[in-house]
């Protein structure tokens, strides 16, 4: 039995066989445990300059953010699973897959940061949120609400580039 495929169908194929090679990174970084002690310091301290700046009081010991919460203090460990490398190599992955030429994936590039700062917000958001509200509930808006708002901010760059950002003029 032979299967035929359209030519849309063939592209939609294609995409996704090209979206997993450029997917190998991601797997070839966890395989090796990559270090971002680098990268989960920088973003422990702008974490703390972040909480500093809306007035919310906090220590950090390392990768250990602490604020005080009633009846005593709450932490959260920055790993390398908080710092957005999997969500900054995913969008690269996404454009790369794309058909369009090298001058349009270089633009996808300034997009990059942008997912950085979302994901900073999103870890500033979880310690104003338990400072704010406290413990209740955290887990569902950690777990569900972020993990699921990241993606959404992933696809989301990647369509407003797709569609919205212009070839670069940059050789």
């Amino acid at each position: 039995m032979k299967i035929r495929l359209n030519k849309r169908e063939k592209r939609v194929v294609l995409f996704f066989v090209k979206f997993n090679v450029f997917a190998v990174p991601l797997y070839v970084l966890l395989a090796v445990g990559a270090d971002f002690s680098w990268l989960q310091n920088a973003v422990a301290g702008a974490t703390m300059e972040l909480l500093a700046a809306a007035g919310i009081s906090a220590s950090r010991d390392g990768y250990l953010i602490s604020i005080p919460v009633e009846g005593g203090s709450w932490g959260g460990f920055i790993n390398s699973d908080c710092v957005g490398w999997k969500s900054v190599l995913a969008y690269l992955a996404l454009v790369m897959a794309t058909d369009f030429p090298a001058r349009k994936k270089l633009t996808g590039l300034v997009l990059v940061p942008v997912i950085f700062i979302a994901n900073l917000a999103r870890i500033f958001f979880m310690f104003f949120y338990v400072n704010t509200w406290g413990l209740a509930g955290y887990g569902f808006v950690h777990a569900v609400v972020w993990s699921w708002g990241l993606l959404i901010i992933v696809i989301a760059a990647w369509v407003a580039w797709a569609k919205w950002l212009p070839e670069t003029n940059i050789y």
